[in-house]
């Protein structure tokens, strides 16, 4: 269970936050290599193309060099110049070598007993890892689509500020997101930005913020009904069935209630009530 001490150490640098302990830096460790392999399996070369309740339709994918960041690794603070002695001496990198934050990234995770002992004893950390136990718990949580367990939310970043007063840097113009099991952020979010070399969009950020309803307020909530997955070599349909789809209706229902957040559910016309009647008719 996360608590409130270790959610103000999660935006930190790794060198101003305690050392957690080896056990929870072991656990978070695991996390971080299952993260790995769930990338491997999941999303590497794999885009995404998500239709949405209103027709809307747009693809994303997950790439190596970006994964780094979105795991709560800072692969720039890691490369900085005080911190190459370490990449040496615990990673195995030569002054020479080519540091892609992907290799960085696997290289931690292959020395895993290496980095912990280095940030049980060292001001110069390798990792905030209560940053990484967030940050990897939402990437399991949002890792399979296949049963259509997630809702969408259209995002104006704009309302947002303006409603809560509150700044917002990333650029995020979509949120996926999932229910999480933690009392103190009871959701997971994936923020999904426009590619500016492309026509796609990538996740910037994953975060499971204890405000979550203020990323509600006066938004629109779009249902996903349509899963295409293509990997250059096959192409795979999944389409939600009514009960997923009243499921994730009732959720929003739920969520606008519970939090009187004004949001605005866009789907078609009596699209809720032919949702209801499939329902019925499956039972």
């Amino acid at each position: 269970m996360i608590s409130k001490k270790e959610l103000q150490y999660v935006g930190d640098y790794a060198r101003r936050v305690p050392y957690p302990g080896d056990d929870y830096a072991r656990s978070v460790l695991n996390k971080l290599s299952s993260a790995l392999d769930i990338f491997k399996q999941k999303y590497d070369g794999k885009k995404y193309s998500l239709i949405l309740s209103n027709g809307e339709e747009f693809s994303f994918e997950i790439q190596a060099r970006n994964l780094s960041h979105l795991l709560g690794v800072d692969y720039k603070g890691l490369t900085s110049e005080y911190m190459k002695p370490l990449l040496e001496r615990v990673l195995g990198f030569n002054p020479t070598d080519q540091l892609s934050s992907f290799k960085v990234l696997s290289r931690i995770i292959e020395n895993g007993d290496e980095v912990i002992k280095n940030d049980k004893d060292s001001v110069n950390k390798f990792l905030n890892y209560y940053k990484l136990m967030v940050k990897t718990s939402c990437f399991d949580k949002l890792a399979d689509f296949s049963d259509f367990n997630f809702g969408c939310i259209h995002f104006d970043k704009n309302e947002f500020e303006r409603i809560t007063g509150k700044e917002f840097l990333p650029s995020t113009t979509k949120f996926i997101f999932s229910q999480n099991d933690e009392a103190l952020i009871p959701y997971c979010m994936m923020g999904l930005k426009q590619d500016d070399s492309s026509d796609d969009m990538i996740p910037e950020t994953f975060m499971a913020p204890t405000n979550f309803s203020d990323f509600l307020v006066n938004q629109e909530l779009l249902l996903p009904i349509q899963m295409l997955i293509n990997d250059d070599q096959n192409l795979s349909k999944i389409v939600s069935t009514p009960d997923e789809k009243i499921r994730i209706l009732n959720l929003y229902k739920s969520l606008i209630q519970t939090y009187n957040t004004g949001s605005i559910i866009n789907i078609f016309n009596d699209y809720e009530t032919v949702l209801r009647e499939n329902a019925t008719k499956r039972k």
